[in-house]
């Protein structure tokens, strides 16, 4: 299951060393997760404080262990969107819808 990732960091925070290395650790992780397949890419924003990625996760749940270990976690607000890959939107949706229009028009 594939879910789009969102933290971001309120931009008033005092850049503590806690949180400088959390947001250091987290980074790490991230990309040890994209080496091993359960990342599929993403970045930290330019401007504001956040980070986004595409996490490939089994359930729900595997997404909730996935996020709340991140050592950043708790100093960011996160928000999650599911997401199906193109190929299967293609499939299970606009095949059909495309051969209903071509049949009307006809």
């Amino acid at each position: 299951m594939l879910f789009l990732v969102t933290g971001e960091i309120d931009g008033t925070a005092e850049p503590t060393a806690e949180f400088l290395q959390a947001s250091h650790d987290t980074l790490e992780l991230l990309q040890t997760m994209e080496r091993d397949g359960k990342v599929r890419g993403g970045g930290v924003f330019i401007g504001p404080l956040g980070v986004c990625f595409i996490a490939d996760c089994e359930s729900n749940d595997d997404l909730h262990q996935t996020l709340t270990t991140l050592p950043s976690f708790r100093f960011a607000t996160w928000d999650v969107t599911p997401l199906i890959p193109f190929h299967r939107d293609i499939e299970m949706s606009l095949d059909d819808a495309l051969a209903r229009a071509r049949d009307a028009e006809a």
